[in-house]
């Protein structure tokens, strides 16, 4: 299929829908990658054709659009005999992973398989390599997860994930700016406080009432009912879609009940459940298991 014949079979599937079609469903229909799709949607845009993306649920078409313009006409109906196309969008910007197999790097590979663009993998081994001054100028706290994208640089899980929703989104892994307060809360309830609790638990430290007052993670357990409230009978955290909030909550979640930071409650169970057969997950930890097998 020709590009222009893939922007013509674009607008076709989107001009007649009234609901949204997801970014994979409609990659498969155009028999392209969905990296391919995004950039194809750049095209339609820097024509005039702006195809709107409603987070969480896919895309539509404006419905003012009814037919492909001139630009993207096949070369013989516009009477362009050198076969002219609108220019490509530009070259996206290079995305490089720093990360260890053996840390929360895991929680950004899963988020970089959600959103299903090309990215480079950089492994770092504990120690002298983390330190160098190579990475030292990526991460002056010699610590992974980190990425490079294009010339901006970003260290912190979190930070990462939604920073990276927000790059990339046509993936729809970030609700709509109005509706981002449960996603903000959660996310960043688990960065900072849950984070803290969980250390603290983990390294036998129980606050007194006075000291929980000054540490701004509070009581451990509270923590434990309140995360648990936060995903009761929800098969995602923040609305009624997934979004990079359940790649930073869930990664915490299953993860601690694997290994033992977090209790096995049935709220914790059945949101995990709901999670872990995504196919961006398994391939990330497929992925592992073959790095620690030492096949990569």
């Amino acid at each position: 299929m020709t590009r222009t014949t893939r922007l013509q079979e674009l607008i076709r599937l989107l001009r007649h829908r009234q609901e949204p079609m997801p970014g994979p469903a409609l990659a498969e229909a155009l028999g392209c990658s969905l990296r391919t799709l995004y950039q194809e949607i750049a095209v339609l845009r820097a024509v005039g054709i702006e195809v709107v993306n409603e987070p969480g649920q896919g895309y539509v078409l404006p419905p003012e659009v009814t037919l492909p313009p001139p630009a993207l006409a096949e070369p013989e109906a516009a009477g362009q005999g050198d076969g002219a196309l609108p220019e490509p969008a530009p070259a996206p910007a290079e995305l490089v992973f720093y990360t260890n197999p053996l840390s929360r790097g895991g929680i950004v590979h899963w988020m970089l398989e959600e959103l299903g663009v090309n990215y480079r993998t950089v492994t770092l081994e504990y120690g002298a390599a983390m330190k160098s001054s190579e990475y030292i100028a990526i991460n002056p706290l010699g610590k992974v997860p980190a990425i490079r994208h294009g010339d901006t640089v970003v260290t912190e899980a979190a930070a990462i994930c939604a920073y990276l929703a927000d790059a990339f989104p046509e993936a729809g892994l970030a609700p709509s700016p109005a509706a981002r307060g449960d996603y903000y809360r959660w996310l960043f309830l688990a960065a900072g406080p849950l984070e803290s609790a969980i250390a603290l638990n983990t390294l036998g430290v129980t606050p007194t009432p006075e000291q929980a007052m000054r540490l701004g993670c509070g009581d451990y357990w509270s923590l434990m009912e309140t995360l648990a409230g936060a995903v009761a009978n929800r098969p995602f955290i923040a609305g009624d879609a997934f979004s990079a909030a359940d790649v930073y909550v869930g990664s915490h979640i299953g993860w601690g009940m694997q290994f033992g930071t977090l209790p096995r409650r049935p709220e914790f169970e059945a949101y995990w459940a709901g999670l872990r057969e995504r196919p961006a997950l398994r391939r990330c930890e497929a992925s592992v298991d073959l790095a620690l097998a030492g096949g990569a």
